[in-house]
């Protein structure tokens, strides 16, 4: 009967190792699949970083649609408007209607404040 029992024992110490023989194989196996998902070329890393990548262009496409339908209202106004083409020939050309009189003022020069050192004469 002991010589069962030792069999007994063997079998159930070879059971015990084919099980950390299988577990640590599927642990291999799990990391073997498991690191390419999480830092490969298609891996979560580099979906959220795409995703991050593709919500900036959905802002930077918002933002220059925006740009793009003032710069077609203005030029529309250009078309259509002759109070726009007088204001922009008024600003950019400096024309005047006839009759006007155009008043040109000299910026003033600075005036030296206390804390400033006085300026040194010139014989």
């Amino acid at each position: 009967m002991a010589r069962w029992n030792r069999s007994k024992e063997s079998a159930d110490r070879h059971q015990k190792l084919r099980r950390r023989i299988a577990w640590g194989v599927g642990l291999l196996v799990s990391f073997y699949l498991l690191v390419p998902l999480l830092v490969g070329d298609m891996g979560i890393v580099k979906y959220f970083e795409l995703r991050r990548t593709h919500h900036q262009l959905q802002q930077e496409i918002q933002q220059l649609s925006d740009e793009n339908q003032k710069i077609q209202d203005e030029i529309h106004a250009l078309w259509s408007d002759p109070a726009k083409i007088e204001q922009l020939a008024r600003e950019k050309l400096g024309l005047v209607r006839p009759g006007e009189v155009v008043y040109q003022f000299q910026p003033a020069s600075p005036v030296p404040s206390p804390s400033d050192p006085p300026a040194p004469r010139r014989p």
